[in-house]
């Protein structure tokens, strides 16, 4: 992942990695949650999917944070017995 994400115009706001990562757990992590408590998802099997997913594409930037993920929903799942 780019170590920050800039443009040329001062009225768009430079990101970095670390902004990244909080943006995508702020808003994936509780549709995940909201979904499962919809009875829309099962989070072990997503955990499972998600974590097969980022061993096909072992050292891509994302899976690091794919593999945090999966491992919050699997303690989701298994607090709520899914």
């Amino acid at each position: 992942m780019a170590e920050s994400f800039s443009s040329d115009r001062d009225d768009i706001p430079a990101f970095a990695g670390d902004d990244v990562v909080r943006l995508f757990t702020t808003t994936y992590l509780p549709l995940c949650r909201a979904l499962h408590s919809a009875g829309a998802i099962d989070p072990a099997s997503l955990a499972r999917r998600i974590a097969a997913g980022a061993a096909a594409d072992a050292g891509a930037p994302w899976t690091t944070l794919a593999h945090a993920l999966a491992g919050v929903l699997c303690d989701d799942a298994a607090k709520t017995g899914a």
